[in-house]
C-alpha cells in the first residue's frame, strides 16, 4: 500500500508538472510578443517625443517669422545670402595654407 502512495503522490507531481510547462508553453510566445511591442512603443514615444519638440520649435520659428521684421531680415542675411538694394555684401574667409606654425 505504501508502494501505491507513492507512485500516486509522483504521477500527481507529474501531473503538475506537465500542467506547468503547457500553461508557461502557451503564454511564453506571448509575452515575448508582448514585450518585444513594449520595446517598439518606447521608441516611437521617444520618436514622437522628438518630433513634437521639433514641431514646437518650428511653430515658434514660423509665430517670429510673422511677428518679427528684424529677424525675418536677419535670417534672409545670414542664412540666404539676400541683400538690400544697391548694398554690397562682403563675405571673407579663412585662408587655409599648407604651412606649419611653428611653435616656440
Amino acid at each position: 500500500m505504501n508502494v501505491w502512495m507513492t507512485i500516486y503522490r509522483s504521477a500527481t507531481i507529474i501531473f503538475v508538472v506537465m500542467v506547468i510547462v503547457a500553461v508557461a508553453s502557451l503564454f511564453l510566445p506571448k509575452i515575448r510578443q508582448n514585450r518585444e511591442r513594449q520595446r517598439t512603443l518606447a521608441a516611437l514615444e521617444a520618436e514622437n517625443s522628438a518630433k513634437e519638440d521639433m514641431v514646437r520649435q518650428l511653430q515658434s520659428q514660423q509665430d517670429r517669422f510673422l511677428s518679427d521684421s528684424q529677424y525675418v531680415e536677419r535670417v534672409a542675411r545670414e542664412e540666404l545670402g539676400k541683400a538690400k538694394a544697391n548694398e554690397t555684401i562682403y563675405r571673407f574667409t579663412e585662408r587655409k595654407t599648407n604651412a606649419f606654425r611653428v611653435r616656440p
